[in-house]
């Protein structure tokens, strides 16, 4: 009987079932065909196998904290058995739950997405595995086409049978972009939250795997509300799977969100990073710094720089809200580019005094508005600043803190007849007046008469050894009127504390290949620009810049050595103030682009000094682990060489005087006597008490 049914079922369905059996024939007739078809249009295995995703350079600070990533994907590799065990958790769950169960492919999943797409035309059905994700990311585009998902599946079958299941996570986590030029797990951790992904926590892991899908749309830092949601949302998937408790889900969706600003994300940085890439791309090649796993160790010291920005910065918002000029920096967008920078601009270097070390260098206010580095390129006049360099030519002709010149009109005559008379900061004239005197409150009368007597071609052989490359060809070089770009007067001030020896700007200490090999390791270069004694001498002068003249802002919070000079140009234009102790320089310029005046008592003693004590305060903060050193502290001191001596003098005089006032002399320039003809101290100048006033000077004399 079950017989007969069985052949009349047979009977009355045969044609059915062999029309089904020549379907699911041609059926897998064409989908062999169309795999055999895409099959040419794939890389080979071997290409398979020896993929490598581009990996950039990185670059370091002098603490090992990597702080860059010259890259056209910014991305750090990382080793699955570094990520927490969370993190891949919550890919799985909410990506590919099934992931190490199936072979490459969710075939129901995908038939069902590519019937939708051809039902409805539009092909935005997804359904992926990681493992076509992986395959997606690595070779094809992002087309929605039934050719790109049937490439997909076919390259999802490969990777399966080539790598282990662990392998396809790492370059998953690898590969994957996260945002902007972000890419891999270890650099979206270190962007967005200044850590390596060994140390996320379990929401912040949540938060990143949910920003897989739609980087951008679950960006934190541009839409929180987004972001939370969507982590929320990686964590249900998570406690469904019971991969965590109720208790670590609870705790973790109610944790907030608070992005780093990190150094990933650059900023404080910016310019000192611009710089060396210009160095690094044109001796290595774009290739080879963007692809080429470079690791770049640089001298920077990012924990100063940001500190030093965020106070100079400030310093110069305040003096913007109260002068009240009509552009400031907080009135632009701070993310728009290249824009017309009308506000008010400064910048800074901090730098070690024998190695040349770069700690810091913020080349303007924000990097975003201009890329212009104010710092190593901008020429501008340096004022005052630029005495101690010529002060110095003088002190080894016979100079000496106790010499004497009368601060007097001098008038200047060219042979057109036209006439040049310098004048004091104050336009006031401070008469006799001896050289420590004179540079303490940066007298502009007694520079000039100073220029005059030891002549032009000594400044220009002091400006030559200084590390200037141009000739003093009139006397308005002595109160800065030669233009002069920041980076190269404030290297040039090295020589004082190194007892006569200018060093070279460093920015980078080593870089090494992939491979760990060192392909360039810094080499220190001093330059012998005098000897020790007029050296100190003149960093003897300058402490008295700090500790009782025009810079004494410079002292806000700083209790060890220090000397310095600052700088102010006519109309106030440019204000600067470089200041010293044995171990540190930091040079601070501030100004407008289009050098228009800052307005008036805006000096260097006003706008640049007060930041100068803090940043180094800082500095010093840092370089003894958080540790102040003790105000006596002989690291930061100045040492005496031995050719100084020390004598008593009369103020007044600057002769010798047994209940004078104590006086520093390279030996054998000391006065020896009360009093003489002179009456006053003049040498070795060839001024006298009873000069003409004002001074006249023509042409040829």
């Amino acid at each position: 009987m079950g017989k007969t049914i069985y052949l009349n079922y047979w009977e009355q369905h045969k044609v059915a079932l062999r029309r089904i059996a020549v379907g699911l024939c041609v059926l897998i007739g064409i989908i062999v065909g169309v795999f055999w078809f895409y099959n040419d249009e794939l890389p080979p295995m071997s290409e398979l196998r020896n993929y490598t995703m581009r990996s950039g350079s990185e670059v370091y600070d002098r603490n090992g904290k990597m702080i860059y990533l010259f890259a056209f994907e910014r991305r750090k590799l990382v080793s699955i058995h570094e990520l927490p065990p969370y993190l891949i958790d919550a890919l799985i769950a909410t990506e590919d739950k099934n992931f190490y169960h199936h072979f490459g492919i969710d075939i129901i999943g995908n038939v069902r997405a590519i019937l939708i797409d051809i039902v409805r035309m539009d092909f935005s059905q997804g359904a992926s595995t990681i493992t076509q994700q992986m395959a997606r990311n690595m070779f094809l585009t992002l087309d929605k086409k039934v050719s790109r998902k049937i490439k997909e599946v076919i390259l999802a079958l490969r990777i399966e049978r080539n790598f282990t299941k662990d392998e396809i996570i790492e370059i998953y986590f690898n590969k994957i972009f996260f945002g902007g030029q972000i890419y891999g797990i270890e650099t979206a951790s270190l962007y967005y939250f200044g850590k390596h992904a060994m140390d996320l926590t379990l929401p912040e892991a949540a938060l990143l795997v949910g920003m897989i899908q739609r980087p951008n749309f679950y960006d934190p830092r541009k839409h929180a509300d987004r972001a939370i949601e969507r982590r929320n949302y990686v964590l249900s998937n998570m406690l469904k799977l019971n991969k965590i408790s109720q208790a670590e889900y609870d705790a973790a969706v109610k944790a907030s969100i608070s992005p780093e600003e990190t150094a990933l994300k650059h900023y404080a940085s910016d310019y000192f990073i611009e710089n060396i890439r210009q160095y690094l791309e044109k001796k290595y090649g774009t290739d080879k710094l963007f692809e080429g796993s470079l690791k770049i160790y640089t001298t920077l010291d990012y924990n100063l720089s940001n500190y030093a920005d965020s106070i100079l910065n400030a310093h110069l918002t305040r003096i913007e809200n109260s002068r009240g000029y009509a552009t400031k920096l907080k009135n632009l967008d701070p993310f728009q580019a290249d824009v017309v920078t009308a506000y008010l601009q400064g910048g800074l270097v901090v730098m070690e005094n024998k190695t040349g070390y770069f700690r810091a260098m913020i080349g303007g206010r924000n990097f975003t508005h201009s890329k212009y580095n104010r710092m190593t390129l901008a020429k501008r006049q340096p004022g005052s600043s630029i005495k101690p360099i010529y002060y110095t030519v003088a002190v080894e002709n016979g100079y000496t803190p106790a010499t004497v010149i009368n601060d007097m009109p001098i008038i200047f005559y060219d042979n057109d007849g036209k006439q040049w008379k310098p004048q004091n900061y104050s336009k006031e004239y401070y008469g006799l007046a001896r050289m420590r005197t004179a540079i303490t409150n940066s007298f502009n009368v007694w520079a000039v008469r100073t220029v005059y007597d030891i002549g032009l071609n000594s400044v220009s052989d002091a400006f030559k050894r200084f590390g200037f490359n141009y000739q003093a060809n009139d006397y308005s070089v002595a109160l800065g009127s030669y233009e002069v770009t920041p980076i190269t007067l404030m290297a040039a001030y090295t020589t004082f504390p190194n007892g006569g020896y200018r060093v070279k700007p460093i920015f980078i200490q080593r870089v090494e290949d992939k491979e760990g090999e060192v392909l360039e390791r810094a080499k220190v270069l001093q330059y012998k620009v005098c000897e020790p004694e007029p050296a100190y001498i003149m960093t003897s002068m300058m402490e008295s810049v700090v500790n009782s003249g025009t810079a004494t802002a410079a002292r806000q919070g700083y209790i060890w050595p220090a000397a310095g000079k600052t700088g102010t140009t006519d109309d106030y234009r440019d204000a600067w103030f470089i200041g010293f102790n044995k171990e540190l320089i930091c040079g601070i310029w501030t100004g407008f682009d289009d050098n228009r005046s800052m307005g008036s008592n805006m000096a260097g003693g006003i706008v640049c000094a007060p930041v100068w004590g803090p940043i180094m305060r800082k500095a010093m903060l840092l370089e003894n682990k958080g540790r102040y050193p003790g105000a006596g502290d002989s690291r930061y001191a100045f040492a005496e060489p031995e050719g100084i001596t020390h004598t008593k003098i009369n103020p007044v005089t600057g002769y010798y005087s047994e209940n004078g006032i104590d006086e520093i002399f390279i030996a054998g320039t000391e006065p020896l006597v009360k009093s003489d003809s002179l009456r006053y101290n003049f040498r070795p100048t060839r001024y006298r008490y009873r000069d003409a006033v004002p001074y006249i000077v023509r042409p040829g004399y």
